[in-house]
Order: structure tokens, then sequence, then C-alpha cells
């Protein structure tokens, strides 16, 4: 009998470029901090659908690899401009039975009023500033993720 089966990999979903970086919280002792870079082009509207899942697939890994205490996603680099799926890489940060880890999003030009729309509304006048957890610099990122991890700790 013949199997169906074909040969799948995740990366077949996307073209986006991943890579991880992991340290330790400068102000909570063993406690660490996650960051993950995504980079390249999201696909436009439901164009971006998998790279949207290929992004969260990627984000659980790295959790369930590093068991990090906090996360940084950096979108700096990622070209995004339409597509509502990307929030499923936000919906990394919580397991089955635990509180959410603290987590932070870094923008860049090539995706911060798309990101701005996707999480505020297209009609919202209002800026990113307005979302606690979305920065365009990484060193407020990385302050706001150490706050969070100091409250955690208290």
């Amino acid at each position: 009998m013949k199997s169906d089966f074909r040969e799948v990999k995740l990366s077949e979903l996307s073209d986006i470029q991943v890579d991880y970086f992991i340290g330790p919280s400068k102000t909570v002792e063993y406690r660490d901090i996650i960051m993950i870079k995504y980079s390249g082009e999201y696909g436009f509207g439901s164009q971006g659908n998998s790279d949207a899942v290929y992004m969260k697939a990627m984000g659980l890994a790295a959790l369930e690899a590093w068991k990090a205490d906090a996360i940084i996603l950096d979108w700096s680099d990622l070209k995004y401009e339409w597509g509502d799926m990307l929030e499923l890489a936000l919906d990394i940060d919580t397991g089955c039975c635990g509180p959410a880890l603290p987590m932070a999003v870094i923008v860049g030009p090539p995706c911060e009023e798309a990101v701005r729309t996707l999480l505020l509304g297209i009609n919202s006048n209002k800026g990113l500033e307005t979302i606690e957890w979305v920065f365009k610099h990484k060193d407020e990122a990385m302050d706001y993720i150490e706050k969070q991890l100091q409250k955690a700790k208290s």
C-alpha cells in the first residue's frame, strides 16, 4: 500500500529569519531573558498567515528549549505592512498552568505603523507609546522587562 505522506519542514512555512539571544537579568538573580529577533518580509494580508504561524512556532520552541523567564520580541528589522495574524506571534508567553511571562516588543521603521494599527486599530490616532510593552529602542524594552521581573519577584 502506497503512503500519502510527504515530508514537511517548518522552514517551508516562511522566509522569515529567526535568531535567538539569551542572557541573565541584571536585577533579579536566576532569571533569564530571551530575545527573539525576527527579520525579513512578512507577507501582505493573508499571504502572511504562514509567516505568523511560523513565528509563533519558533517562539514557542525557544521558550520550551531555554525556559526563559521573560521575552523580548525584536521586530525592528521585520518588514510588515498588513495582516491580522501577526498577533499569533504575541501568543507565546503563557503555559497551560502558569501566569504570563513578562514580554516586550521592539518595533522599527519597517513595521512600526502597521504594528500600531494592528494593536490599536486602523482608525486610532494613538501612538505606540500608549502601549506599555511596545518600544522603539532595545534599551527601553530591556528596562521594562527588568522592572517586570522585579515586580514578579516581590
